[in-house]
C-alpha cells in the first residue's frame, strides 16, 4: 500500500491564512467546536489552532481528513486559493 504524504510546503503565507479563515468559518456555521472537529478529524487541538490561524503547513492526509468533517470534498476546501 501507498502513503500519501504530501506537504503542501510551497504554499505561501496568504494561502494558508485563506484556507485557515475557510476551515474556522465553515467549522463555526456548521456549529462545530474545536473539541468536537478533534475528535472527528483526528488532529490535535494545537495543530488546530495553527491551521484557523493561517500558520499550519498542511499535508494532503490531514486535508483529507478536515475536508469531510466540514462536509466538502478536497476540491471544495481548496478552491480558489493559487
Amino acid at each position: 500500500m501507498i502513503q500519501l504524504h504530501f506537504k503542501l510546503g510551497c504554499m505561501d503565507e496568504r494561502a494558508k491564512q485563506i484556507l485557515g479563515r475557510r476551515v474556522e468559518e465553515t467549522r463555526r456555521d456548521l456549529g462545530i467546536s474545536k473539541v468536537d472537529f478533534c475528535v472527528a478529524t483526528g488532529i490535535s487541538r494545537p495543530y488546530l489552532d495553527r491551521i484557523e490561524d493561517g500558520t499550519a503547513n498542511f499535508t494532503l492526509k490531514v486535508l483529507f481528513k478536515i475536508a469531510p468533517a466540514l462536509g466538502m470534498t478536497v476540491s471544495e476546501l481548496l478552491e480558489g486559493i493559487e
